[in-house]
């Protein structure tokens, strides 16, 4: 998505109806790929690769390709004789990345997995939950998409860069579980440092302590806080009229205690909403507790244009999520919406140089299809 959000041409290599291993779903397909963040920008070519056909179509776009990405277990590819080594034949410069959960080597390579599996594993859902409660779940941002696509992203422009130097392609090879363990720069080095083992609900970053927390409003809805300096704690002591509390910031377990309920008692004064408001010019770090809705329509979020409208044939304007990175001279753009799986394939065929004659011959057999 990033790619393609930045210029690049990006082609989805999809499945033939039917193999797909996903759940099928009534949903209006159309819709869904309309409004997909990740089918964005995007060209889409349908090619049957358990075929030896199908296979001698991707050779053929390999060869004009910079990259390739794949996201199968370790060994899927190689049976479709489309792996690292095949292909590099064909593109020396290809530079082909592989995501896969446990990486392309090692005693779990070939497990199967998903986001709170690696997670787990990678020892980030142990902190994620309240002191002496059950582990909490968060969506699939931390190894599906920090752990693996970004990791992958900085891999592949990495290689990229290398290649202007040396000419040559490389294999980029990312593990969802790599990935996640790469983020631990704050509790990592501390558990190494002291052996300590870091668990949820007793680090500073994890609520153990006061001053950096999720408190309930007013309204039942929470707000956060977070001066982790001393110079914003004491801001934020000095707004709510607690100066008593500056000198306690770094001292007992039973103090904390004591913060944390004094805390509790004085968020529940104002509503989330209210308190946001409140803390706008005292110079702490605060922080309300939004639901999708609140953030899509939050005045910093609109003016950093992380909503964006797209015009789509069917549906006219439709919302979305805006480009995270701001470039000052090449800025990305949405171009185009998702679209149906195989709604480029005759477009990209030609442009792979075969006559329409070939591409008909290509449909009749199955080798590759067409949106529907």
């Amino acid at each position: 998505m990033t790619l393609a959000d930045f210029g690049a041409e990006v082609i989805r290599v999809d499945p033939p109806p039917g193999e797909s291993r996903r759940s099928d779903r009534a949903d209006d397909q159309e819709e869904v790929a309309a409004y997909s963040t990740l089918l964005r920008n995007k060209k889409s070519i349908i090619i049957n690769l358990r075929s030896e056909e199908g296979q001698s179509v991707l050779y053929e776009l390999v060869k004009k390709a910079d990259v390739l990405l794949e996201g199968f277990r370790p060994g899927v590819m190689a049976r479709l004789n489309a792996d690292y080594d095949t292909l590099k034949e064909i593109n020396p410069r290809l530079i082909y990345c592989s995501l896969s959960g446990f990486g392309a080597d090692g005693p779990y390579a070939l497990r199967p997995g998903h986001d709170m599996n690696y997670i787990s594993l990678a020892g980030v859902l142990s902190l994620i939950g309240p002191r002496n409660g059950p582990p909490y779940l968060p969506s699939n941002y931390i190894a599906d998409y920090a752990g693996a696509a970004l990791q992958g992203l900085i891999g592949i422009l990495i290689a990229l860069a290398a290649r202007e130097k040396t000419g040559k392609g490389q294999f980029v090879d990312i593990s969802y579980v790599d990935g996640v363990i790469s983020l631990h720069a704050q509790e990592a080095p501390n558990y190494f440092r002291t052996g300590v083992v870091p668990r949820r609900g007793e680090t500073m970053l994890t609520g153990g302590v006061p001053w950096v927390n999720a408190y309930k409003c007013k309204d039942g809805e929470y707000i956060t806080i977070a001066p982790i300096e001393t110079h914003l704690y004491e801001n934020l002591c000095r707004a709510i009229g607690k100066e008593e509390l500056i000198s306690k910031q770094f001292t007992t377990q039973e103090e904390y205690e004591k913060i944390k309920a004094t805390l509790t008692e004085i968020f529940l004064t104002k509503t989330r909403d209210e308190w946001f408001k409140f803390f706008e010019d005292k110079n702490t770090c605060v922080g309300p507790v939004y639901y999708l809705n609140e953030t899509f329509s939050d005045p910093q979020i609109l003016h950093r244009k992380m909503v964006e409208e797209v015009d789509h044939p069917r549906f006219g304007k439709i919302k979305q999520v805006g480009i995270a990175i701001k470039l000052s001279e090449t800025p990305g753009r949405i171009k185009s919406p998702g679209t149906l799986s195989g709604a480029h394939t005759e477009e990209i065929l030609l442009e792979a140089g075969y006559s329409k004659e070939e591409i008909e011959k290509l449909r009749k057999s199955g080798t590759v299809g067409f949106a529907e």
